[in-house]
This record gives structure tokens, C-alpha cells and sequence, in this order.
């Protein structure tokens, strides 16, 4: 990898292909997946609206405060083009692939307070949580284009107990953030770590100081975790810019000169 450099396309926030032993970008699948979003979209039902979206944000961090419920946010840039609901290609990717999927729907209903978040192009991340603030820095680095992704927050706004990873056209082939299985899979385990600080929470025998102790301790593993599960990949073998435009066009995504 020495000498080779990832160049920002600032345009699309899409980087140039490196050298990889993960399995090569497959432009056929890639092409497959953008027919399923515009299947879905044309038969109009809206699908991840069977999520019971929050509309407030503070009204949701209220209820999840009195739940205890975590809070499932998903975050998007609105964007021109055809979907009845305005959304980059990544955000329209992600639902209709994922937030779509009756299985990652009922975790959602059942255990999250769920909003949508909308981001807007020149504008900061909107939501100043300690939790995200991982999403607030890359999207103040990134061109807005598309960005968008999917986080399980804990209800005092501290932490993540899980998140989608990174949502971009190069990863789409391979992140959870498109893969059904991978991100209810993901959900399973969020809740998993809900429930294991609850227990924390109740524990008896244990003084105050020792509880708060525990419960920190914990939640820095629960951080490691999720940053080790969400690592950034470079784009793999074989992707290219033109077939990231290909797609763009495909999904009725006008393509600035």
C-alpha cells in the first residue's frame, strides 16, 4: 500500500479503489439492489413509515427518558429526485433495504422511541449528543451528499449501543447498513447490552458508588465494541467513480458537470 493514497472526490464524497483481499466490487448486485429501491419506492406504500416515527426530537428523548427505552435514530440529507420522500441515495438504500424489513421493524416497535433526523447540506449536525458525536464530526468533514446512517442511543444521550456503520455506495455490497440480516442482527445486539446495563442498573448487594462504577466500566466495553463493529473499509477491487455515477443516474439522481 505504500505510495498509494485515497483521494477524496469532494464531489461525491466517494474515494478511488485500493488494493484489497475483500471480495471485488460486483457492479451487477450493486445495479440489483438500486431496482429493489425504485421498486419499492414506485409502489408507493412507503414501507419504513410502518415505523412509528417520532416528530419531535425532544418530545422523543423525553419519552425514552421515562421508558428507558433507547432512542433509534435515523439521520438523512434530503435531497431533489423522484422517491415521494426526498432522501440521498444511501438514505434511500438503507430504508428500503433495511428500515423495509419486517424483522428489524418489530425490534424497533418494540424496544426504541424511533425519529428521523433531517441534515441540511452546508448546515452542522443538528443534534449536539455526546453519543453522536462521532456522526456530528464526519458529517462536518464529509461533502453532505447522501450521508445518512442509523444509531442506537442510550436514553441519557451518553452512548451508542449499537449503529448501522458507515452508509456509502462503496460499502453497499458489504455494510449492514444495506444488509437486512446484518442490521437486525446489530439491533439484537444493542439490546442485548440495554437489558445487561438495566440488570447494572437493579443489582443488589452492591453500594451506589460501586453500581456507578460497574455501569461505567461497562459502557466503555459497550464503546469499544460498537467502534470496533463500525469501522470505516476503503472502497474494494474493481470500484470505480463511473459506476458509482452509473448508479446515481439509475436512481434519477442528476449528476452536476
Amino acid at each position: 500500500m505504500k505510495g498509494i493514497i485515497p483521494i477524496l472526490l469532494a464531489n461525491f464524497g466517494l474515494l478511488l479503489p485500493l488494493v484489497s483481499a475483500r471480495e471485488p466490487w460486483d457492479q451487477a448486485e450493486a445495479k440489483k439492489m438500486v431496482s429493489k429501491v425504485l421498486e419499492v419506492e414506485k409502489a408507493g406504500k412507503l414501507p419504513w413509515n410502518r415505523i412509528p416515527w417520532r416528530i419531535h426530537v425532544a418530545n422523543a428523548v423525553k419519552e425514552a427518558r421515562t421508558t428507558g427505552k433507547p432512542l433509534f435514530v435515523f439521520f438523512y440529507v434530503p435531497q431533489e429526485g423522484p422517491p415521494q420522500e426526498p432522501c440521498g441515495l444511501e438514505g434511500r438504500l438503507l430504508r428500503a433495504h433495511v428500515l423495509s424489513d419486517s424483522k428489524v421493524i418489530g425490534v424497533i416497535k418494540a424496544h426504541c422511541v424511533p425519529v428521523k433526523i433531517q441534515l441540511k447540506k452546508g448546515q452542522d449536525y443538528p443534534i449536539d449528543w455526546s453519543a453522536l458525536k462521532k456522526w456530528a464530526t464526519a458529517y462536518k468533514f464529509s461533502n453532505g451528499r447522501g450521508f445518512t446512517g442509523c444509531s442506537v442511543v442510550s436514553s441519557d444521550l451518553a452512548i451508542e449501543f449499537g449503529n448501522s456503520g458507515f452508509a456509502r455506495i462503496s460499502e453497499m455490497l458489504e455494510s449492514r447498513a444495506f444488509d437486512p440480516k446484518g442490521f437486525h442482527a446489530m439491533l439484537v445486539r444493542a439490546m442485548d447490552r440495554v437489558n445487561e446495563e438495566r440488570s447494572l442498573r437493579v443489582q443488589r448487594g452492591i453500594s451506589d458508588d460501586e453500581r456507578k462504577l460497574e455501569i461505567e466500566r461497562f459502557r466503555q466495553g459497550v464503546t469499544r465494541a460498537v467502534q470496533s463493529e463500525s469501522r470505516r473499509k476503503f472502497p474494494p477491487g474493481g470500484y470505480s467513480l463511473e459506476q458509482a455515477l452509473e448508479l446515481y443516474r439509475m436512481a434519477g439522481i442528476a449528476i452536476p458537470n
